[in-house]
């Protein structure tokens, strides 16, 4: 008879969390919170804040590179519990979907769309149409990732993947 609560943080055996579940929760909830810390509260108030937009610009986008960083290394944390854990393939298929699409979120801003800005920042185009659009995109991809965080911290606490 199965007498675990949905809600419980208890292990499969009745147990407490066990420290595969914790530690995952942990790594989780670390990079879902640095994503919504620095992006949605940090960013906005060095711009509202700081009469100097440059400045305000290359602290969020320092702050952004650490986050991006960080994710990398959460995300290599994660994939390696979720596939040396083993629980339920479904719970495991879910949050590596999540993991994987938060990971590839995070190679493509750090690698590729944030060089590309920083590059048309340099040329002197920042006031184009160019690095506007990029920072659309920028925003948009991490809107996303956001979002996938929102699923991940949700996912881990209710279903723990170990």
């Amino acid at each position: 008879m199965n007498t675990r609560s949905s809600t419980s943080a208890t292990s499969e055996h009745g147990g407490r969390l066990g420290w595969c579940a914790g530690l995952f929760q942990l790594v989780a909830s670390l990079w879902a919170g640095a994503q919504w810390t620095v992006g949605y509260l940090v960013a906005p108030t060095l711009f509202a804040l700081l009469d100097d937009r440059r400045e305000a610009g290359r602290i969020a986008g320092w702050l952004f590179e650490r986050v991006h960083l960080l994710g990398l290394g959460c995300a290599a944390l994660l994939l390696v519990m979720l596939a040396v854990r083993r629980r339920s393939a479904v719970v495991r298929e879910r949050l590596l979907a999540v993991v994987a699409a938060m990971l590839v979120l995070s190679l493509m801003l750090q690698f590729w769309i944030q060089p590309t800005m920083h590059g048309l920042k340099l040329a002197g185009e920042v006031a184009g149409g160019a690095f506007a659009t990029w920072h659309g995109v920028s925003s948009g991809l991490y809107l996303l990732q956001s979002l996938l965080a929102a699923v991940l911290v949700v996912g881990a606490q209710r279903r723990p993947p170990c």
